[in-house]
Formats: C-alpha cells, sequence, structure tokens
C-alpha cells in the first residue's frame, strides 16, 4: 500500500524522477490518498501515477477519503478496513 503518494509536481533528475520508476513497479498496488490533498493534487499527480503504475488493471485500486494531505478524517475506520482485505487477498489472512 501507498499512503498520500504521487508524481512530483516539481523538476526532478531523471534517476530520481518518480515518472520513471512506477511503470516498473509490477507488484499488486493500494494506493491510499486525500481527495482535497494540495500537496500532492488528485488530478495532477495521484491518478496520474496511479495510471502508470505498472501493475496490471486488476492489481491496482486507488482509494480515497475525505481530507487534506495525510489525513485520514472520520472514515478513518473504513480505510483500515480496506487495506486489511488488500492485504488478506495479496498476502493471505492471518493465522
Amino acid at each position: 500500500m501507498l499512503y498520500s503518494v504521487g508524481l512530483s509536481l516539481s523538476r526532478q533528475l531523471p534517476e530520481a524522477d518518480s515518472f520513471n520508476f512506477v511503470p516498473r513497479f509490477e507488484v499488486p498496488t493500494l494506493l491510499g490518498g486525500a481527495r482535497s490533498d494540495v500537496i500532492i493534487p488528485l488530478e495532477t499527480s495521484q491518478r496520474p501515477m496511479f495510471r502508470l503504475l505498472g501493475a496490471p488493471v486488476k492489481d491496482k485500486r486507488l482509494l480515497l477519503w475525505e481530507g487534506g494531505h495525510g489525513e485520514i478524517t472520520s472514515n478513518y475506520q473504513s480505510v483500515i478496513k480496506e487495506a486489511l482485505d488488500w492485504f488478506d487477498r495479496y498476502l493471505g489472512p492471518v493465522k
């Protein structure tokens, strides 16, 4: 699970630019972020990163919640449930 991430909006060196790395990230990925994030905006940073992820469409999911950067507001329990369900699906249930 990647939490509160997106493509950088500032200029980066090619070897450090997530734009060049994200397509190579092919493991199942749950990307979580806030709809009202002003540091990592949904439409210009989070969604483009999600689209570029190298994982097959069936193995990636964008989980969004209300609030700002790094903030899980009143609905945090559903976010935790989604994350645990994701881990159970790909890592197996806890025994």
